[in-house]
């Protein structure tokens, strides 16, 4: 075994699957619950599909649970069953263990055909004639100690703000345009019911090319915090999919 070989190995397959997907259908920003299942209902349907993720780990906030108990909790348990993860019934509520979770969602997308690139942060928005075309990325750790390095541009036709509650794409683009989002990017007061409700409702496109889902539209929309209740969040990222898989089929016939 050589040394050299091995890092050959890596870098060229690296390589190969960033050139592959510098050109995509979908890139979704942020590799939380909604992210990544927006990222394995769009890879399932064949949807060319890039995830992008600024940490180390993908996951979001699933691995804590709450308070770092790691259990979470859902209304119905569809799409869990789908994805293949273990549920208890407790009174009106659904529980699962965070681990299992993450992992058997992130596995899914992955192996529904989902490229997902850790350690890579969006900096910034690609404009053309007032429609988002693409996502600026840079190294993540670079960025963390405030390298002063140039970034490289991935491309999209539909880009989705899955990046939870800094809403990260969506106030980039309130810095320039601040009369499309005149209130503050936040949530709102505690309310599970009203916010498990108004996630999943207000999931869409806000503005030409860009799209928002899981606790970005909580920020973006002023929504009620959840807390560590994750239906909503998995049913948003499933309705943008199917919202993005009918804009490209009804594009394609």
């Amino acid at each position: 075994m050589i040394e050299t070989d091995i890092s050959r190995a890596i870098v060229t397959e690296y390589s190969n699957r960033l050139l592959e997907h510098l050109d995509n259908d979908v890139v979704i920003v942020g590799a939380g619950p909604a992210g990544l299942a927006a990222a394995f209902y769009l890879a399932k349907a064949k949807v060319k599909t890039t995830v992008i993720e600024k940490k180390l780990s993908i996951g979001g906030g699933i691995w804590g649970g709450a308070a770092c108990f790691n259990v979470v909790t859902f209304e119905d348990k569809d799409i869990l069953d789908e994805i293949g993860v273990t549920t208890k019934k407790k009174g009106n509520l659904y529980i699962a263990d965070s681990i299992e979770f993450a992992a058997a969602l992130a596995y899914k997308a992955k192996k529904a055909g989902a490229e997902i690139f850790n350690l890579v942060e969006a900096e910034d928005i690609v404009l053309k004639d007032e429609v988002i075309r693409g996502v600026v990325v840079n190294n993540a750790a670079g960025r963390s100690i405030k390298l002063h390095i140039d970034p490289f541009c991935i491309s999209s036709r539909f880009l989705i703000d899955a990046t939870g509650h800094p809403a990260e794409l969506v106030g980039i683009l309130k810095k320039r345009k601040p009369q499309l989002f005149p209130k503050d990017l936040q949530e709102y007061f505690m309310n599970v019911e009203t916010s498990e409700a108004g996630v999943v409702e207000k999931t869409g496109e806000i503005f030409p090319g860009l799209w928002v889902a899981g606790m970005s539209v909580c920020d973006t929309y002023n929504l009620p915090r959840m807390g560590p209740i994750f239906g909503g969040m998995l049913k948003s990222g499933k309705k943008v999919a199917e919202l993005i898989n009918e804009k490209i089929k009804s594009a394609n016939a």
